[in-house]
């Protein structure tokens, strides 16, 4: 599952990733299929938030920051 944000993650984003996945591994999933994973992808991102909120989670979550704009090439 993939949840995009256009603001800075919260705790509450992490928590919400982490019941959608707990209902489609319960709900949707069939026999033979791997763990689903989140994946958050926000404006910005507080690392030590991330590793708090995401601490003894059984799910797979992470989350990462999008760059607005592509890179200059002169870099």
């Amino acid at each position: 599952m993939i949840d995009l944000k256009i603001k800075k993650e919260k705790h509450e984003d992490i928590g919400q990733m982490n019941l959608f996945l707990n209902y489609f591994k319960e709900e949707e999933s069939t026999d033979g299929d791997n763990a689903p994973i989140g994946i958050i992808i926000a404006a910005d991102k507080h690392d030590l938030l991330v590793k708090y909120a995401t601490g003894g989670l059984s799910n797979k979550i992470f989350v990462s920051k999008y760059q607005l704009y592509l890179p200059d090439q002169n870099y």
